[in-house]
């Protein structure tokens, strides 16, 4: 009789004593029903309750496939769970733990809106791991247009918790795009010791040198031109009527649409290079959730309560993933039988990777479930930098 490695019940336990380790009082209602709904999460690629009771086996199967469904939702809209305590405690033992890689201590995290249809709002904070994303910290809002949902004292809620995730060996550099032009924002994020790399509108009052003029003069973000082939760097410049000194960059016109203004009260040499690991950071789990992983978006009319305990389960999932991705890349030695195609040479002297963290421990959570030989699945949680 052929051995069977990592059946359901093997991996739902260890995601239990990962749960238990990082949650001690966690809830036991809670932590018969969590694991399975990640396993199944995972392998139905799906957020949809009937989805994912469909892949469940073992002790699901002497149960009603109508009665797993009820559970999955139960647990959603359970008011004892609380899905911002539940990530609070998981993603806190994640990054101490978290395997730095580069000595330069620099770790990008960025903040976005993400809208599912017209039905939720979240706003989301990551932390970049090699060319995508982990979700940090996040809320929820039902509908697209719950002011709550981007009032800065939110914002400052968000960017002041991730903050407080990392100890003083970590340089964080906080990115966003253009809607996030506040200089609030701004003057928190450097009260905290941080670099901020935030890109402006067209539209922004600025007060910066004018070399025609040989004097500083007010002019729109609009009106800075930008070099074909270098960038541009102003120091001190004054932003919007409250006069906040920072330091303003513009990229180069050549090979771009429309060339970034980067504003930051870092090093202007290094702006425009930081503010490119925005894409990346944060777009790359906003697709995992839709289109390229869990579908989320095929939840559309439930309840806001069941929204978020769906959301968190999906980002924990993420995360888990994400983890066996990197865990991958980094400990390739330990896959040496197990051989996936992450990067391809397009040239003699360029690797380029064309399966993401997350896919790649998509597929190898896939090839090793129920597998008849011995395929590794990390359950440390540990994170790599990649």
């Amino acid at each position: 009789m052929n051995l069977i490695y990592n059946t359901q019940d093997e991996i739902a336990s260890k995601i239990k004593n990962f749960l238990l380790k990082c949650f001690p009082d966690i809830r036991k209602t809670q932590l018969k029903i969590i694991p399975f709904i990640v396993i199944g999460m995972i392998l139905a690629e799906s957020t949809v309750a009937s989805d994912i009771a469909k892949k469940l086996k073992g002790d699901f199967s002497l149960i009603q496939h109508d009665s797993i469904i009820k559970r999955i939702k139960r647990f959603f809209s359970n008011k004892h769970f609380d899905p911002y305590f539940f990530y609070d405690k998981g993603i806190r033992y994640v990054i101490s733990t978290y395997k730095k890689k580069h000595s330069d201590k620099r770790v990008h995290i960025v903040f976005d809106h993400m809208f599912s249809h017209d039905n939720y709002t979240v706003f989301m904070i990551t932390m970049r791991i090699g060319k995508q994303g982990i979700p940090l910290w996040f809320r929820c809002f039902k509908g697209k247009d719950d002011s709550s949902a981007f009032a800065e004292n939110l914002l400052k809620e968000g960017i002041s918790y991730v903050s407080n995730l990392f100890d003083n060996s970590f340089d964080l550099i906080f990115l966003a795009d253009r809607w996030f032009n506040s200089t609030t924002l701004m003057e928190h994020i450097n009260s905290l010791g941080h670099t901020y790399c935030i890109r402006l509108k067209g539209n922004i009052k600025v007060f910066v040198y004018d070399h025609n003029k040989r004097r500083n003069v007010w002019k729109n973000t609009s009106d800075i031109k930008a070099k074909t082939y270098i960038g541009k760097a102003f120091n001190d410049i004054l932003l919007t009527d409250k006069a906040y000194k920072t330091n303003l960059v513009i990229s180069k016109k050549d090979g771009v649409k429309e060339p970034w203004i980067i504003i930051t009260n870092g090093d202007t040499k290094r702006a425009i290079k930081d503010y490119s690991y925005r894409f990346g950071c944060i777009e790359t789990v906003f697709k995992n959730q839709k289109s390229n992983g869990l579908y989320m978006e095929s939840t559309v009319k439930a309840s806001l309560k069941y929204f978020e305990g769906m959301y968190t389960i999906a980002c924990f999932t993420v995360l888990f993933l994400t983890i066996i991705g990197a865990d991958y890349t980094k400990n390739s030695k330990c896959y040496k039988d197990e051989k996936l195609v992450t990067h391809k040479k397009f040239n003699a002297d360029t690797k380029k990777r064309v399966m993401s963290l997350f896919n790649t421990g998509l597929t190898l959570f896939n090839r090793a479930f129920n597998s008849n030989k011995y395929i590794r699945i990390p359950f440390s949680f540990t994170l790599y930098d990649i």
